[in-house]
């Protein structure tokens, strides 16, 4: 009998959390200006943004701020401003400017990790009677798990200091702390549109491959496997839209312009799932649904059966932690202002809406890790700013 009365208030417990709508209040907002990055990131529940060289910790419970000014002592009085946010596995928060400069950041912590690379350090020149190189490095990327790091540096070489002689990059990956090299290209062998790292290190991937040697053949994806020291062509001749990989870094979802939505196992590179469909693809927080956004119409399919489940007609959507609710904007494409957003409960397809005064882009939608908050980023006339919301019903 006691057994039977858990479950009967697990049930009722259960039942009362997917029966709930998502009203909210509009309890705080920020506005930054032109000159910041057009997103932002929740820890916990805690929300990171940045505006010109400075990036902040707001507490979502205290609405207490933490700030940072992220720029090398030896920028002087260089313009500096962020360009990359990107929280990593331990917990820091690793922060780039356009120096390129890079620090980690545990603001919890009150620690600061600042790597060699500055304004300063990134050029490097030789030259003799002849000839003259210059050496800049112009873009970086810390991995995950903090073990490895991306250098883009660009190279060019002059005759007698004006006939350019050569103009290229050179790509490494770089172990971390030592920085001792791991693999080296440049643009004479292989180009690309960017490059990720997957959530375990495990792999390195490169977006839509050209070979300038081979003009009539490219790929989708090249995935380096770090610890088999090998490398792997993924979609011969397709344009690569979007891809994301799972936080366990055992599948990646690809959707392309010519043959729709695919989801590899990274392990043995098989096809376990096939979607007609093209867009922007994201899996769910629990990784079991895949999103797929494309002409102003979400998508969400069940991974194990390919099975499409559900259909809204909207943009930027974010699923909550649980995902028991849905956030989307409402517009008539994704390209097109919004003056209101939809939440809707998806197992009793309730729904609440947020209505601005103002027509904005929408530019990121999160809600925080225990859904007591939604966040929004909007552009508008006067820049961006930050809207955040709580929930207010039961």
């Amino acid at each position: 009998m006691k057994k039977i009365i858990i479950g009967s208030i697990a049930l009722l417990t259960i039942g009362n959390i997917l029966s709930q709508n998502f009203n909210v209040v509009p309890i705080k907002s920020i506005v930054i200006g032109t000159e910041a990055l057009n997103y932002f990131f929740t820890y916990n529940n805690f929300l990171f943004y940045a505006f010109q060289d400075q990036i902040t910790l707001l507490d979502l419970n205290s609405f207490k701020e933490t700030k940072l000014k992220v720029k090398s002592s030896k920028a002087q009085n260089f313009n500096t401003y962020i360009v990359k946010l990107k929280i990593l596995s331990n917990g820091d928060i690793a922060v780039l400017n356009n120096e390129p400069y890079i620090i980690l950041w545990n603001p919890l912590k009150n620690n600061k990790i600042e790597l060699p690379f500055n304004i300063e350090y990134n050029r490097k020149e030789k030259s003799n009677f002849l000839i003259s190189q210059t050496e800049i490095i112009e873009d970086l990327e810390i991995s995950n798990t903090v073990k490895f790091i991306f250098v883009k540096n660009h190279i060019s070489r002059l005759f007698l200091n004006f006939i350019p002689i050569e103009d290229y990059y050179e790509y490494k990956i770089l172990s971390y702390p030592d920085l001792k090299e791991i693999i080296s290209w440049s643009s004479k062998e292989i180009n690309f549109d960017n490059i990720f790292f997957s959530p375990d290190d495990n792999f390195v991937i490169l977006r839509n491959v050209t070979y300038p040697q081979e003009l009539n053949k490219s790929y989708g994806l090249k995935v380096y496997d770090l610890n088999k020291q090998k490398e792997y062509n993924l979609l011969l001749n397709t344009t690569v839209i979007d891809f994301d990989i799972a936080q366990n870094s055992k599948l990646i979802a690809i959707s392309t312009e010519e043959s729709g939505t695919k989801i590899f196992d990274l392990r043995t590179l098989n096809e376990i799932f096939k979607a007609p469909i093209s867009g922007y693809v994201r899996f769910s927080p629990l990784e079991n649904l895949l999103i797929l956004e494309g002409n102003n119409t979400i998508n969400i399919f069940d991974v194990k059966s390919s099975n499409l489940i559900e259909t809204y007609l909207g943009s930027n959507p974010s699923l909550s932690p649980s995902q028991t609710y849905l956030a989307y904007a409402i517009s008539k494409n994704f390209a097109s202002l919004s003056k209101e957003i939809n939440i809707v409960n998806r197992y009793t397809k309730t729904q609440n809406k947020i209505n601005f005064k103002e027509e904005y882009f929408v530019e990121d939608i999160q809600f925080s890790r225990d859904e007591n908050f939604l966040i929004t980023m909007l552009s508008g006339k006067d820049g961006y700013k930050i809207e955040i919301f709580k929930k207010t019903s039961p």
